[in-house]
């Protein structure tokens, strides 16, 4: 609901998309080129959601950057485009039905949005990425009566929140050493989470009483990461637009 949200409320990645593609037409000095790409984090797996056939994809690490081999990227030019391409990703996601959710979410989302632009007048090329993350949410076993591949996928999701959670710590801290590589999911968001860019967490939690153990959890979740400071996000320039 809050990343995607109905079409009469929609959610941050609808709200953000609408809002980059009317900055684009702002200045009409500067060509701007639109990517995008939308994959799931799937039991420590990687999986694009552009296509149809299920093969495990490689993240790979390269000087400056961390990338998915194989990750299809879809140009496009327009908001309708963009929702075109998450209703075919949503299908290919992976949900189940639990106690606690009918549709409960067994994967991380993650759509990707790479935007090139090119000032005619200075002839200068800046790059940049818009990355949206709807986290799948953790899970008590117990209450949620996941078994069999239910339980392995609720394993999964608790280690990589754990994981990310792990990385806070460290760049909170200012660990010289970052544990990305524990987890898939902190991999491929790595240049999301570093010094090199700008982040926004949303945390939701459930009023009702018999949820208190998992909101207060997930508040102090909350709390660890509204305390760390990531910097000043650096400009990626370069010469023309190809």
């Amino acid at each position: 609901y809050t990343m995607m949200g109905p079409n009469d409320n929609p959610g941050v990645n609808k709200r953000a998309i609408k809002e980059l593609f009317q900055l684009s037409k702002a200045d009409k000095d500067v060509q701007v080129r639109f990517q995008v790409s939308l994959l799931e984090v799937y039991n420590e797996n990687v999986y694009d959601l552009l296509v149809c056939n299920r093969n495990s994809l490689t993240i790979r690490q390269a000087t400056r950057n961390v990338y998915v081999e194989g990750l299809t990227y879809r140009e496009i030019n327009s908001e309708k485009a963009v929702a075109a391409v998450l209703k075919e990703g949503e299908k290919n996601r992976t949900t189940a039905n639990t106690k606690m959710n009918t549709t409960s979410s067994r994967s991380h989302l993650i759509l990707q949005l790479d935007v090139t632009t090119y000032n005619k007048i200075s002839k200068i090329t800046s790059k940049g990425r818009l990355t949206l993350v709807d986290l799948a949410g953790s899970e008590r076993v117990g209450r949620s009566g996941a078994e069999g591949l239910q339980l392995v996928e609720a394993a999964a999701i608790n280690k990589s929140l754990s994981s990310l959670a792990s990385v806070f710590r460290a760049i909170h801290t200012k660990s010289p050493h970052i544990p990305y590589r524990n987890s898939k999911l902190t991999q491929v968001l790595q240049t999301s989470l570093g010094g090199d860019s700008k982040t926004c967490v949303f945390v939701n939690v459930r009023p009702d009483a018999a949820n208190l153990g998992e909101t207060h959890s997930t508040l102090n979740f909350g709390v660890n990461i509204r305390r760390i400071e990531l910097g000043p996000a650096k400009k990626h320039r370069s010469g023309r637009l190809k």
